[in-house]
């Protein structure tokens, strides 16, 4: 039987990047899993509100956003359709302590490399007039350098230049549990009939999933499933097609972020209690219901603080799911426990073209690392009890608003 050098479990936005960045680094004997079909993506990439700012607590962070950046600039560049708009950044300041840390976050981004710089509140208007608060920003942190992503127009267009490079895709095709033996996995079981998919290493890229099929493999995934509103409103008559046109704002004492959307306008808030989700192998969706009793006082917040959300109809609520870390940096990196079986977990939109690229050259050992593998290995948490890292995962849910 033919054996896969390379197996990644899952084609969302990091699987696809993972393979994408394999078959640039010019090794072509990958595959692909996934249970969806090709144009439909349910999990968290599709629901994703595609945001990728670069600025972060952490260099670590910071340095795979960059690289993120860099990535979706190249695909959108070379590919027939724009898939990431570099329109900027504006991080609103409400209160005089925000506008302090504005200048502070100027001096932060030089270290890391990313410019920023405090703009008068009349120039975040300008620059965002649907979008800004007038009568309450005092000015605000401008990071021309970040974007917006179209989440599922950047998995196709990674899906597409992996599929040119080599890598293989199967869709339809849902993995049932991971294959080892002893402590070295061999493949995986896979699509209606669960037959055996021999490879020699083992990627798990599944989001939302991912601790599900580890413990297949005797491996705790130390991240928590979280629900995050986010909504749109009708199309508005004033708007065109354009995907975006001013810069993504995020309002940081409010938790609230938000943009354009073509025809709509999407928001999505923080301001609520966290509410985790036991991850189940019956779940086909990271949506879920949405429910006023658990998001409406911050929605109603939200969408009076937003000046185009206002007089706008609401349309579509979404109540996404994500995962979270409890030191909120992904999980990246093989596996203590088996030989073989690598992880691309607890990542997002913003992160994942660098995620892509870490793990392809840890996978071929090219020695061209962004960040230091203790920093993202998977086992970091491994004396930490499963309530201390629900807990602090949890107590990071608002407080993620500032690292990303």
């Amino acid at each position: 039987m033919a054996t896969e050098e390379i197996l990644v479990i899952g084609a969302g936005v990091v699987g696809a990047s993972v393979a994408y960045h394999l078959t640039q680094l010019g090794h072509d004997r990958v595959t692909v899993l996934d249970a969806r079909r090709r144009t439909v993506l349910p999990g968290s990439t599709g629901l994703a509100p595609g945001f990728v700012g670069q600025l972060s607590a952490t260099s670590e962070l910071a340095a795979l956003a960059r690289d993120s950046v860099a990535t979706y600039r190249a695909l959108s560049e070379s590919g027939p359709t724009a898939a990431f708009w570099q329109v900027g950044c504006l991080e609103i300041a409400t209160t005089p302590a925000r506008m302090e840390q504005a200048h502070r976050d100027v001096e932060h981004g030089r270290h890391l490399g990313i410019e920023a710089r405090v703009v008068d509140a009349a120039e975040a208007v300008a620059l965002a007039p649907a979008l800004v608060d007038a009568e309450h920003a005092l000015g605000a942190l401008h990071i021309s350098s970040d974007g917006a992503a179209d989440p599922a127009a950047l998995t196709h267009a990674l899906v597409d230049a992996a599929e040119r490079g080599g890598a293989r895709f199967r869709f339809n095709t849902p993995v049932l549990a991971l294959e080892t033996e002893g402590s070295r996995i061999v493949g995986v079981r896979a699509g209606k009939d669960g037959k055996l998919r021999r490879a020699n290493q083992v990627v798990l890229a599944t989001g939302i999933w991912g601790p599900v099929l580890a413990a297949d493999a005797g491996v705790r995934l130390p991240m928590v499933d979280v629900q995050h509103p986010y909504l749109f409103t009708a199309e508005l008559p004033e708007l065109d097609d354009t995907p975006i046109d001013a810069p993504i704002v995020r309002y940081p004492d409010q938790a609230v972020y938000t943009r354009r959307h073509g025809r709509r306008y999407g928001l999505g808030s923080y301001a609520h209690a966290p509410l985790p989700l036991a991850p189940s192998p019956t779940l086909t969706s990271a949506e879920l219901p949405f429910r006023e009793t658990d998001f409406g006082t911050a929605i109603t917040e939200a969408t009076a603080l937003v000046p185009a959300f206002r007089e706008a109809p609401l349309e579509r609520r979404l109540n996404g799911v994500f995962a979270l870390t409890p030191d909120e940096i992904p999980l990246a990196g093989p596996a203590a426990e088996v030989a073989g079986l690598w992880f691309a977990e607890a990542s997002w939109v913003t992160h994942a073209g660098g995620i892509g690229r870490q793990i392809a050259n840890m996978l071929l050992k090219t020695g061209n690392l962004l960040v230091d593998p203790e920093r993202l290995a998977p086992g970091r948490f491994a004396t930490w009890s499963d309530e201390e890292i629900r807990a602090t995962a949890l107590g990071h849910y608002q407080g993620i608003y500032d690292v990303h």
